[in-house]
């Protein structure tokens, strides 16, 4: 699947977005560029007046139903909630602080979790077809354990999107293990774990692997290097949020790609917006959440 397929797959209905607190100008109109292409209908959860008065400056006309609340933390119970109760099928950040919506994202009563890790991935577009690089945007430095939960998450996601059998490459800056390199030696128990299923019989894991190699077949076999992942791997998992962050970056900046961003972990995507994404990747980032849909 691509970006041009993606289109396909929304086809014309409508799907409701939870907005959690729409109180400055990008939220709003990113949210309202989704509506005016036939892909959403938004529910903001936030301070009514704030709102209405943000839609006068940058979105007049735009009509989205509107669930007042009077602090962030009713915010987002309330957009979460949202989406327990199926009443939306994707949640947006707007202008409240990231730790108060993933507290009620993860509460374990009322919250939507479904795995134990949050975690962050770029989807982009790369010779046609989708790609996914993560995490890049919210685990630091990810044990073993946690490295285990961003591979499945990202499974599910890119599962979500076409990819039937996920070929995943754990990355590292050589293809071989070295004691002294504990990336390396976090990729290859993985790729062990991924050889003997304990990712599930639905993906391939392959490790430690430099990205030429995980993306290059010639350069894979110039390295004497043969496998199913090697040259054509779907998903690419960094070691920490440093590569995965700049590696995104390069990937937008230097290489110009169609992307889109986006949490998960949770029940349904987590879409959260940089005011610094340019207005197709806002778009983007909104659609990929919106095809993923339920994630549980």
């Amino acid at each position: 699947m691509n970006f041009t397929e993606l289109d396909k797959k929304l086809g014309t209905g409508r799907i409701p977005l939870a907005v959690c607190m729409p109180e400055e100008a990008d939220t709003v109109s990113a949210a309202y560029e989704a509506s005016n292409l036939g892909f959403v209908n938004c529910i903001f959860v936030g301070n009514e007046t704030i709102i209405k008065s943000i839609i006068d400056k940058v979105a007049p006309g735009f009509t989205p139903e509107i669930i007042h609340t009077e602090t962030p933390e009713d915010a987002a119970f309330k957009s979460v909630e949202l989406i327990r109760n199926k009443k939306a099928q994707a949640l947006m950040k707007g202008n409240i602080s990231t730790p108060i919506l993933l507290k009620a994202v993860l509460n374990s009563e009322t919250g939507i979790k479904r795995s134990n890790v949050l975690s962050h991935v770029l989807v982009y577009e790369w010779e046609n077809s989708f790609k996914f690089l993560t995490d890049g945007g919210m685990v630091t430095h990810p044990s073993l354990d946690e490295k285990i939960e961003i591979i499945n998450n990202a499974k599910i996601l890119a599962k979500s999107l076409g990819i039937e059998m996920p070929r995943v490459a754990v990355l590292s800056a050589v293809e071989k293990v070295n004691p002294k390199m504990p990336s390396t030696l976090d990729a290859a128990v993985l790729a062990k774990m991924g050889e003997r299923k304990q990712f599930g019989k639905d993906c391939i894991v392959e490790g430690p692997l430099a990205l030429d190699n995980a993306i290059s077949l010639e350069s894979a076999h110039h390295k004497g290097l043969f496998n199913e992942v090697v040259g054509k791997a779907d998903i690419l998992v960094a070691p920490d949020i440093d590569t995965g962050n700049i590696l995104g970056k390069s990937l937008l900046y230097f290489g110009n790609v169609q992307a889109g961003g986006m949490i998960i972990g949770a029940k349904c995507p987590v879409i959260m917006l940089s005011r610094s994404d340019d207005k197709q990747t806002r778009i983007n980032s909104i659609k990929l959440a919106l095809a993923a849909g339920s994630l549980d």
